[in-house]
């Protein structure tokens, strides 16, 4: 039922047909809202979805992933001005919020990381003590405090 809803672009109803479950909803329950919200374009409930899905299982990078690619899978013009708060900023921000301390944070995107982001990725692993790990077009870039693993080159 929830899948139709979503399918139908009715998520509001998807969404309150899932909090009024007589018994916990599972991840499956939640990812399917997740992948409609990407489709459908509706931010603040995908925000939600993950944030459920996170809760249930922390360090399940999928999450991150969609979201990511939310950020960025929008038309040209919208594309643009979403692109310039550079989404693995945004993915990161929202797992340092959405997980417990210390727990890594994975995010996966299919363009290559910009300066900014990658120094921005450096300086966060540093002060959060954290391992973010950040796929981009070309490799893997393992932060650790404050250190990458590509070694500055990329």
């Amino acid at each position: 039922m929830i899948d139709l809803l979503s399918r139908a672009g009715k998520l509001g109803e998807a969404k309150r047909l899932i909090e009024t479950m007589p018994f916990t909803p599972g991840m499956a329950a939640w990812a399917t809202l997740l992948g409609a919200c990407r489709k459908h374009g509706k931010m603040e409930l995908a925000e939600i979805a993950a944030n459920e899905l996170l809760q249930l299982e922390p360090t399940n990078a999928t999450p991150y992933v969609v979201l990511a690619n939310m950020y960025t899978d929008f038309g040209e013009g919208e594309k643009e001005t979403r692109l310039r708060h550079h989404s693995e900023k945004l993915a990161v921000a929202f797992g340092l919020l959405s997980t417990t301390d210390g727990a890594p944070i994975v995010v996966m995107k299919n363009l290559r990381i910009c300066g900014d982001c990658h120094n921005a990725m450096k300086y966060i692993s540093q002060i959060s003590c954290r391992k973010i790990t950040v796929r981009d077009a070309n490799r893997f870039h393992c932060f650790e405090r404050g250190n990458c693993s590509c070694g500055d080159y990329w």
